[in-house]
């Protein structure tokens, strides 16, 4: 570690506040990490992480324990919600040589390499200032740097960025769940009219199932007509261990700091979960941040395109993997069907490339 810039707090411990505290500490910060709930637990999904995510991991030092959950690389189809199959490539196609684990797995590792004196957890922040200010229900500390890593509901965003717009509701309802066995065949996603679903082998022998449907599809019973082994795997969940929320997501500010307060993860740019890349953005965020403090304005403009233009992909990929009429779902299925194989996988790839391993740290990353 070099010496020390400055102190920094970190509102809220998860995996983009962890991911800077480790990063920030890495260059020098003095770190203290503020989580409102009593110990770093997370909900019991699964999170997939691509190239990108992995090479930020990698340079945060807990790559190798990361990397302990890739893949077989195993064939995946993409498929409509018949069964036909529109794409039939391997894992690595679609994602690039993909990890997935637990998000519980992620946290802790990433937790682990945080010193616990570092850490305030059941300590919920009520209030920050752009002078780099931090109330807490008896306490104001001062920091020289305060990073709001708090979420989709960000009290840092509230408070130093009012005018930047509302929550926005999609009115798409997701279900995600892990079943303690080894994913049976076939993997990958299934692609519908008014829904989509995927099932993702995970470490530990686990499967990882999402799925997700437009307004309207309000019972998880929706997708018991969708091709096997979607519908096993519901028979076989237990529907309370199910995480069950509406997908949110919010306008990217336009400027990611304000004063000694910035924006990183969910609380900057919380986006639908279509390419996968929530945890990816927020831990590229992480590195970039450590690289660019205390210069925030080198911070934002290295970072603000670059989440504006995934969160745009992702809110419009929906319409591609749940366009949301029989029409669209058919229009769609033909472009796949008249493409050779050979040609889609081609261009999945060039995909990836571009939209997720299209990133580098910036040069002064320590």
């Amino acid at each position: 570690m070099v010496e020390g810039i400055g102190t920094a707090g970190v509102v809220g411990g998860g995996i983009g506040g962890l991911a800077a505290a480790i990063a920030l500490r890495a260059a020098g910060w003095e770190v203290t990490v503020y989580e409102r709930a009593p110990q770093f637990t997370e909900v019991g999904a699964g999170i997939t992480l691509a190239a990108n995510a992995l090479h930020a991991l990698d340079l945060l030092g807990v790559g190798a324990a990361v990397r302990a959950g890739t893949l077989e690389d195993r064939r995946g189809y993409a498929r409509n919600e018949r069964g036909r199959i529109l794409v039939d490539a391997r894992i690595s196609d679609f994602t690039g040589g993909l990890v997935a684990l637990h998000r519980a797995d992620l946290i802790a590792i990433l937790a682990d390499a945080v010193p616990a004196d570092c850490v305030r957890t059941g300590t919920p922040v009520v209030r920050v200032h752009a002078d780099g200010r931090i109330e807490t229900d008896g306490d104001t500390e001062q920091y020289d740097l305060v990073v709001g890593a708090d979420g989709i509901n960000s009290v840092v965003r509230g408070h130093l960025w009012p005018d930047s717009g509302p929550v926005h509701r999609t009115g798409i309802a997701a279900w995600r769940w892990v079943l303690d066995m080894p994913a049976p065949d076939p993997v990958g996603v299934i692609l519908g009219r008014h829904g989509e679903a995927g099932v993702v082998p995970i470490a530990g022998d686990r499967t990882y199932v999402f799925t997700a449907g437009r307004p309207g599809i309000t019972d998880l019973d929706y997708f018991t007509d969708y091709p096997d082994p979607l519908p096993k795997l519901i028979a076989a969940t237990d529907r309370s261990t199910v995480v069950t929320d509406e997908l949110l997501e919010i306008d990217v500010p336009r400027h990611l700091w304000k004063g000694r307060a910035v924006l990183i993860g969910d609380a900057a740019h919380a986006m639908r979960p279509t390419l996968g890349q929530g945890a990816g953005m927020a831990l590229e965020d992480a590195v970039t941040l450590a690289a660019c403090a205390p210069d925030l304005a080198r911070y934002s403009a290295a970072r603000r395109s670059r989440v504006a233009r995934m969160s745009f992909l992702s809110k419009h990929g929906t319409r591609l993997t749940a366009p949301g009429s029989a029409t669209l779902a058919a229009l769609r299925d033909a472009a796949f069907l008249a493409t050779p194989n050979k040609l889609a996988v081609a261009m999945f790839r060039s995909t990836n490339r571009r939209a997720i391993q299209g990133w580098q740290p910036p040069q002064s990353y320590a």
